[in-house]
């Protein structure tokens, strides 16, 4: 026994220490990895919503429930268009614009609102954070992103912090963007997602040239008849009431508040374009990133067309706000399921993590050029896909 023992080479002193210093080694990655990825990212979102609470917590949302109260009294959640015409100078400031414009959005967004109308602001606003935060962790999901560090960047940037801070409904429109792309085939599954995010926010329509260039109109008329009908059905559920106004309404929310955001317009205003030349431009540009959702969804398919979708939704709409680029992470996950150097892209939004630009140039710029720079490193990645798959399926030794 001993003998046998004996003959058993012991380790020698280096391979002890290489064992133990990788041991070592490898738990420190593993707590720096979850420090990083996991605590950091957490603690985040638990400061800024503590802040919040003490200076306009859930400051967006508080128009859409106050539509959907309005809704439950059985009044018109829309303010009388010459009230907004005679409003000017101070009253439109941060608080005054939701005083004076109360709810100007569409009327399918006020009856969707009407159960959080039923509740206290504070209760509502709280259940509401919850509902983003978890819609956030499922869009990663539907897209079968199953690398936590993706979640915990997620987590980590300022479009997805100030979206639970502000109570802005742009986690829901990322679900709906997501559950659009993973039941893309599906036609009204499809339909249904797509309008519901078109109904909460207008600026979405662009994604419906997506399905067009993609070979599935039908889908694309299906979003239409379901966004026509579900406004119908909820104008007339509100008597009617502002449906004549509404696009006035619009048009002057756009002109009270566009220079304010990373719009394109908002760029224009800032370099000294005049607003009325500044909005022309902007619609050229708009014109050409539509353009591009026509070029690259004919000839490098889905996930270059998404990209250049939701590229061409945030270049159409003259009011954009920081924490609208968190729809970014949907062409994001589809590039990209596990964790790679795109992914932390977004983190380059804390350079300048403010709601509005102020009107300063590098700030409108920086914005803008980090989304390009998300959007077309995504669609770049569909095209290697697609390039490969048919280089796959090319028979060997073809012309």
């Amino acid at each position: 026994m001993l003998r046998g023992m004996a003959a058993i080479p012991a380790p020698s002193l280096p391979a002890l220490t290489r064992r133990r210093d990788g041991g070592l080694g490898s738990a420190a990655r593993d707590v720096a990895r979850v420090t990083l990825f996991g605590v950091l990212p957490v603690a985040l979102a638990v400061a800024f919503l503590a802040l919040a609470a003490h200076d306009q917590f859930a400051f967006d949302f508080h128009q859409f429930w106050q539509g959907g109260r309005d809704v439950v009294h059985g009044v018109s959640p829309y303010p009388a268009l010459e009230a907004v015409k005679a409003a000017d100078g101070p009253a439109l400031g941060p608080e005054g614009i939701q005083d004076v414009f109360r709810f100007p959005y569409p009327a399918p967004a006020a009856v969707a609102m009407a159960p959080f109308g039923l509740l206290p602001f504070g209760v509502a606003a709280g259940l509401l954070t919850v509902l983003l935060a978890a819609a956030t962790a499922l869009t990663l999901r539907v897209l079968d992103v199953l690398d936590w560090r993706c979640y915990g960047v997620a987590l980590a940037s300022v479009p997805v912090l100030q979206s639970l801070r502000l109570g802005a409904l742009t986690p829901l429109l990322a679900l709906a963007l997501a559950l659009a792309w993973r039941f893309r085939d599906r036609r009204w599954v499809a339909a249904s997602a797509l309008a519901a995010a078109i109904v909460l926010k207008l600026f979405l329509w662009p994604m419906l040239l997506w399905l067009v260039v993609t070979r599935r109109a039908r889908t694309a008329l299906a979003t239409a008849v379901v966004v026509a009908g579900s406004s119908v059905l909820a104008w007339a559920a509100i008597g009617f009431a502002g449906l004549r106004d509404y696009p006035a309404l619009v048009s002057e929310l756009s002109a009270a508040v566009q220079e304010k955001g990373y719009s394109l317009v908002a760029l224009g205003v800032a370099a000294g374009l005049p607003p009325d030349v500044a909005r022309f431009a902007a619609l050229a540009g708009g014109a050409v990133a539509l353009g591009v959702v026509l070029l690259v969804g004919r000839r490098h398919g889905d996930r270059a067309a998404f990209a250049a979708a939701v590229g061409a939704s945030i270049a159409l709409t003259p009011i954009v706000w920081l924490h609208y680029f968190m729809l970014l992470f949907v062409p994001i996950a589809i590039a990209r399921p596990r964790f790679s150097p795109l992914w932390a892209l977004p983190l380059a939004f804390w350079i300048t993590p403010f709601p509005e630009s102020d009107g300063q140039v590098w700030r409108i710029v920086l914005v803008l050029g980090v989304a390009v720079a998300a959007l077309a490193a995504s669609g770049a990645s569909g095209v290697r896909r697609r390039t490969h798959s048919v280089a796959q399926l090319a028979p060997a030794g073809g012309a």
